[in-house]
Formats: C-alpha cells, structure tokens, sequence
C-alpha cells in the first residue's frame, strides 16, 4: 500500500498546488492491475474450511486490494482538476477502511473456528 499512498500524496500536492495534472498514460496502471488479478486466482474454499484456507484468502484478498488501490487512486487522477481535494482524501480513507473491514473479518474467523471446533469435542 506504500506504492498507492504515494500516489495519494502526489494528488494532493496537485491538488493544492491549483495545477492539472499533466496527461499520463494509463495502460501500464491498467496492465498492473490485470495482472494483479491474473496472478492471484483464489483456490475454491469448499464447505468445510479450514483456518489456512481462510488466512490464504485473506493475503490473496490484500494484494488484490493494494493493487484496485493503485488503479483507482490513477484514475481519480486523471480527474483531480474537478475533484476537490478533500474528496479524493474522503475516497480513500474509504476504501482504506473498506479493504481493513473485509481482512479483519476474514483474519479474525479462523480463530472463531477453532473455538467452535474445540466447543464441539468438548
């Protein structure tokens, strides 16, 4: 994420400084994020998962998400000149929390099943 919290930061500092951006190509950032996905296929998680299964999807789920970071904070880019600042700033905390949101409660069920498991031995 340290990639698109510098991105952020070169928005904002456009952003206050008054100037459009310059043009910038947006396939590579495009590419990126493509291969981001191709590269981080899920396995199926079948009805009785176990904790790895879910922690794997959980870091499967993170790189997924620091990658739509970086393509979302360049494409509000290309509209920073009709955004005001502090909406792109409102936009990412947003995501920021959304993405901390789904991998903590995802990070947080195996331990949910293991004390679930160990009440049914018991």
């Amino acid at each position: 994420m340290a990639q698109a919290e510098c991105i952020t930061t070169a928005i904002c500092e456009l952003v206050s400084r008054g100037q459009p951006p310059k043009s910038t190509n947006r396939r590579p950032v495009h590419t990126e994020f493509v291969a981001a996905l191709a590269g981080n296929v899920p396995h199926p998680i079948h009805s009785e998962a176990d904790p790895e299964d879910l922690e794997r999807r959980a870091d499967q789920l993170e790189k997924i998400f620091a990658a739509l970071h970086v393509y979302l904070t360049a494409t509000l880019a290309d509209s920073v000149q009709n955004v005001p600042g502090s909406t792109l700033d409102r936009l990412d905390h947003l995501f920021q929390k959304f993405s901390a949101d789904v991998l903590g409660v995802i990070r947080s069920a195996p331990a949910e099943i293991r004390v679930h498991e160990n009440w049914r031995v018991s």
